[in-house]
């Protein structure tokens, strides 16, 4: 991080009014939910007893009941709200038998945002009671089911509520390119601007270096996003070079000075830009400016190039990290039966093969897929090491495989679930080229 201490804050990055969020919950059943269990609901989420409550005259026949609130651990008043639901208006008709909707608005307590949001999202939930279908996010376009509701809102299975929601649950990431196939890409985020924050983005990003820019962008958000925990990030100055990783140096550049040299009808341009919310947007550049006559602001292809290479890593939130060793850990069966289905896919066809010629031809070849488990190699209180291993065995308790690094010999590595904390597999299916532990559903 660059030196800022005593520094004002940087006014590229002023948000004049951050943008609200809101959570609804589609409810089914005839009997109109209960607002005084609406008030109990807010008090369970919050762990605090709502005060100053205000009944709010709505001029809408539609409306059944609403009242606004506040509470000791968050600044904004809140809106909590009931509904008849609109036949056909629930997210991908996911809900069309519901017969309520539940609303809360407010703005996000930036200081503690992610729990926030969680108490938020689960305030709509509990005040629908059992008959609470899903509950959506329209800011994200995200929506959760009875059993995601039930696990990450509620709590109610091995985890306590919240304890598998990160920072990441706050925005999303959206990719648009003229030619699909061939870029360059505009990369860049939506939803951050509720956390009083800049929204990110990656100009001019080659195809190949697609992964290596979601997962920069990816990364640097969710650290500003939890700027307040032991290992956040202070949306810097701009301009002002800071590390993503290890020697990894990258700044952020007001969009309207990163664009200037855009290439004519690269995606990001002003035209792409029409329609776009208000509230300061930041680009990732390059460490410093670059050129020998025009000095100016370019994208950070050097880095990306790094990144895919695997030549360095991104530092992370706390959080992130700590929700996918999480879910690794509790997806690891399904990691387990598709690697042994595959082992058994791939000896019956070379089992053919060995037998009769003609079994081989007419048998189809196994896919050339790869299982991938990252795992924590160190000393807990020491130095740490993160690395990506190819598996050659999967148990119950962990497994072993290879690590293959540039210039060194590979390496037989010995893993437990304790020391998983991400995997993929990659080209199994078709219709499934990727998938790690939060798609491992898909793997069904």
């Amino acid at each position: 991080m660059p030196i800022q201490i005593g520094l004002p804050a940087e006014p590229a990055w002023e948000v004049v009014e951050p943008a609200p969020i809101s959570y609804l919950a589609f409810v089914t059943g005839e009997a109109m939910p209960d607002p005084g269990a609406a008030f109990a609901a807010a008090g369970e989420s919050f762990g605090r007893a709502p005060q100053d409550v205000e009944p709010l005259p709505i001029d809408d026949d539609r409306v059944a009941w609403a009242f606004s609130f506040t509470l000791p651990s968050r600044a904004a008043r809140a809106m909590l709200w009931c509904e008849h639901a609109i036949e056909g208006a629930s997210p991908d008709g996911r809900a069309s038998d519901a017969r309520w909707v539940i609303f809360i608005e407010t703005l996000l307590e930036p200081s503690r945002a992610v729990d926030d949001a969680v108490a938020l999202a689960a305030t709509v939930a509990r005040a629908g009671g059992a008959p609470t279908r899903l509950v959506f996010d329209p800011g994200l376009g995200v929506a959760w089911t009875r059993d995601e509701i039930d696990e990450l809102l509620l709590g109610t299975g091995m985890h306590a509520a919240g304890e598998l929601i990160d920072e990441r649950h706050l925005y999303r990431v959206e990719l648009v390119a003229r030619d699909r196939a061939n870029g360059p890409y505009w990369i860049a985020t939506v939803g951050l601007a509720r956390a009083g924050l800049p929204e990110l983005e990656l100009l001019e990003v080659p195809v190949a270096q697609v992964r290596a820019g979601l997962e920069l962008i990816d990364a640097l958000a969710a650290r500003l996003v939890g700027r307040d925990g032991a290992a956040g990030l202070e949306v810097p100055h701009a301009g002002v070079p800071f590390e993503a990783g290890p020697g990894l140096r990258v700044a952020l550049v007001p969009v309207r000075e990163a664009i200037e040299t855009l290439a004519a009808g690269a995606p990001g341009g002003p035209d792409d830009r029409r329609g776009l919310p208000p509230g300061p947007r930041a680009a990732i550049c390059a460490a410093g400016k670059r050129g020998a006559f025009r000095q100016v602001w370019v994208g950070p292809t050097d880095e990306l190039a790094c990144l895919s290479r695997n030549e360095t890593g991104l530092y992370l939130a706390p959080r992130v990290s700590l929700v996918r060793e999480r879910v690794a850990r509790r997806t690891w069966g399904a990691f387990r039966a598709a690697f042994a289905q595959h082992n058994e896919v791939t000896a019956t066809a070379s089992t053919a093969s060995t037998a009769s010629t003609a079994a081989a031809t007419t048998a189809p070849a196994p896919r050339d897929a790869a299982f991938l488990a990252k795992i924590a190699r160190g000393d807990a209180e020491g130095s740490r090491e993160h690395v990506w291993i190819a598996v050659e065995s999967a148990t119950a308790e962990g497994g072993h495989g290879i690590l293959a690094r540039a210039g060194a010999g590979p390496e037989r590595v010995v893993f437990t679930l304790e020391n998983l904390g991400d995997w993929r597999i990659v080209g199994l299916r078709d219709d499934l080229p990727e998938v790690g532990p939060e798609s491992a559903r898909l793997l069904a």
